[in-house]
């Protein structure tokens, strides 16, 4: 029923029109304008344009091959938060979704792949929710991997925002506005640094640095997409105390907190607590249906950081699953 083609880059325009204009599952995330701001030769892409029995683009998979412990690993995607089967409305049904699992595991195996991971796009950030797409893989034989993300819908939020929160949450809000700490957008490459020494700051505590670089940051912001992402700072007077990184995902009405950091010296006063709150505030006034915080789980969902989750809890979060699937060739 379909056929796999490897992706080239002459498709470049078709793959970011599909996943924009007709993918019901698709982000900017999954975009070739995304993948590109990667360097030459950090993955070995070997991305999949799906074809139906009339030669129309049906669906899309980013992904990269890995090798792992010797075996040749089909990975959809290391270099984005989703990868996955990128779908559009016309074949989001029983009868093409169920074969298409099954033939591209049946592909893989052709191609030599010892093994295959799909990280699908989260309910919240998709038009349908993924309930055929479990089913299918689980028909297909794929293990079912789930990270527990966290956001705030504001359907079901109460309007009081603070009414929300726990108690200790509440009194680190107003004590940060006693303290006159107020939340700005940070607009000049000069801010944005300062906002990265901080998110560097911060990740040094773990030995560890942002995904991103500084260059990779201005990069989004100035040229590649500056109607997908924001930033904003949490100010003392004119002293940055904290700040974050947003996504936008217009198209289903949620924004993502990519980033958030804060000077550890500050730690006492909480501007990482005023951050949340005025991201909450700051998305509902625009409209948004959702803000989502991201996981609080490693290892594909093995691990689950308690102190991360219950400190994003106690700002009244929801809970969703970022589902992975795997299987072994």
């Amino acid at each position: 029923m379909f056929r796999f083609e490897k992706y080239e880059d002459s498709l470049e325009e078709q793959w970011d029109k599909f996943i924009a204009e007709k993918s019901i599952n698709g982000t900017f995330l999954q975009s070739r304008r995304f993948f590109n701001y990667h360097p030459a030769g950090r993955f070995k892409d070997v991305s999949l344009v799906v074809y139906n029995e009339k030669n129309n683009i049906a669906a899309l998979i980013p992904a990269c091959e890995l090798e792992q412990d010797g075996k040749k690993v089909f990975f959809s995607h290391k270099g984005t938060t989703f990868g996955g089967i990128i779908i559009d409305k016309k074949h989001h049904n029983a009868k093409h979704v169920v074969v298409l699992v099954e033939e591209l595991k049946d592909y893989l195996k052709e191609q030599g792949y010892n093994e295959a991971y799909l990280k699908m796009t989260s309910d919240i950030f998709s038009e349908v929710e993924s309930d055929l797409f479990q089913y299918a893989f689980q028909h297909a034989g794929y293990t079912e991997h789930k990270e527990l993300s966290t956001y705030v819908n504001y359907a079901t939020y109460k309007e009081a925002i603070l009414s929300n929160f726990a108690q200790g949450k509440r009194t680190n809000v107003h004590n940060c506005e006693k303290e006159g700490l107020e939340c700005r957008p940070l607009t000049t490459d000069d801010e944005i640094k300062e906002f990265y020494d901080i998110l560097c700051e911060n990740l040094s505590k773990y030995d560890t640095k942002p995904v991103h670089t500084l260059a990779e940051l201005l990069d989004f912001k100035n040229d590649r997409f500056p109607e997908e992402c924001g930033f904003f700072g949490i100010f003392k007077e004119d002293e940055m105390l904290a700040g974050s990184m947003m996504f936008y995902f217009d198209k289903v009405g949620c924004a993502h907190t990519q980033y958030l950091a804060a000077r550890q010296a500050f730690n006492k006063l909480s501007p990482m607590t005023f951050m949340y709150y005025s991201m909450i505030v700051e998305m509902k006034n625009r409209g948004y249906k959702r803000i989502s915080w991201g996981t609080a789980t490693e290892d594909l969902g093995n691990y689950l950081n308690m102190g991360l989750i219950t400190s994003k809890e106690d700002f009244g979060s929801s809970y969703c699953n970022n589902l992975t699937y795997s299987i072994t060739l």
